[in-house]
């Protein structure tokens, strides 16, 4: 998903920030898989949109309409399997994230991916 920022040990006033060491434990698979996004989980309106990377517990998606803010619970969907998921973070305007949105699951032990993604993810 998105590196963490942590701040530098730079002096007082000083505005420089760091990017820290990925952390993530979870191996990442870069997979395009069509999935269906619905912002809003009172609702049965939806969106179709595509991921860039998935793990068993979250993915980098491309940020479809209605994906307002960090925090926002969203249902996604893959085939007939549907999980809620939580916004982790919004890719910034101007930088490579741009268009992009990172959800971590809610709900871990209902997998969306399919026994054949799963499997790819845990060789990776």
């Amino acid at each position: 998903m998105e590196p963490k920022q942590v701040a530098s040990s730079a002096p007082a006033g000083a505005a420089s920030v760091a990017t820290a060491p990925d952390k993530r434990h979870e191996k990442r698979l870069h997979l395009a898989v069509p999935v269906k996004v619905f912002p809003d989980v009172a609702s049965i309106e939806s969106q179709n949109c595509c991921t860039y990377e998935i793990s068993t517990t979250g993915a980098r998606l491309v940020a479809p309409p209605g994906i307002k803010s960090v925090g926002q619970t969203i249902w996604l969907q893959r085939q007939n399997r549907r999980a809620r998921y939580k916004v982790a973070w919004i890719g910034k305007e101007g930088t490579s994230q741009q268009g992009q949105v990172g959800v971590e699951t809610l709900e871990p032990a209902n997998v969306i991916w399919e026994p054949e993604i799963k499997a790819r993810i845990m060789r990776s």
